[in-house]
C-alpha cells in the first residue's frame, strides 16, 4: 500500500487579506521564488493546514491551480 506524503504549505497576507492552502511545490509558490508580502507556514497534512486557516480570521482559499483539496 503507498502512502501519501503530499504537504501542504499556506500562504497569509495581511495587506491583501486571505489565506490560500496550496500543495508543496506548487507554481503558484514558486513564481515568486516562495517570497511575497505575506507569510509561510508549511503543514504535513491537509487538515492541519485546514484548521490553521481557520484560526487565521483571513478569507480562506484553495488554490485553483494545485488544487490541495482534491487529495
Amino acid at each position: 500500500m503507498e502512502m501519501n506524503t503530499t504537504r501542504f504549505i499556506t500562504y497569509e497576507n495581511r495587506i491583501n487579506p486571505h489565506i490560500t492552502i496550496h500543495k508543496i511545490g506548487c507554481r503558484q509558490i514558486a513564481k515568486n521564488g516562495g517570497v511575497g508580502e505575506g507569510e509561510y507556514h508549511e503543514f504535513q497534512n491537509y487538515s492541519d493546514a485546514d484548521n490553521y486557516a481557520d484560526t487565521t480570521n483571513l478569507p480562506k482559499r484553495n488554490c485553483s491551480f494545485c488544487k490541495p483539496h482534491s487529495m
